[in-house]
């Protein structure tokens, strides 16, 4: 009987060990989850941040090219009808 006592007293030392590490390879895990999470949560932000930068940017080139396709058209009206005048005034 008192080797089974023994046995008992092992085998639950052994479970109760077990469970510790179990709970302990939870914890570290949870941790390890939870930093990920918020580096997540970073990246989202920055890519979010990012885009908007990039957004803006697109808006500030597309508007400066639309100022010069403008300033170009008036320039091409203004040669052509000095061209017209000058070819009015040859013939």
């Amino acid at each position: 009987m008192g080797s089974l006592n023994g046995q008992n007293t092992a085998g639950s030392a052994s479970l109760k060990g077990k469970l510790l590490s179990l709970e302990e390879m939870i914890r570290s895990l949870t941790e390890e989850m939870n930093y990920h999470k918020k580096e997540v949560q970073v990246l989202r932000t920055e890519k979010d941040t990012l885009e908007n930068v990039l957004n803006m940017k697109i808006n500030d080139v597309r508007k400066s090219l639309m100022n010069e396709i403008y300033r170009v058209e008036e320039e091409m009206k203004r040669h052509f009808a000095h061209q017209k005048a000058e070819n009015s005034r040859l013939q």
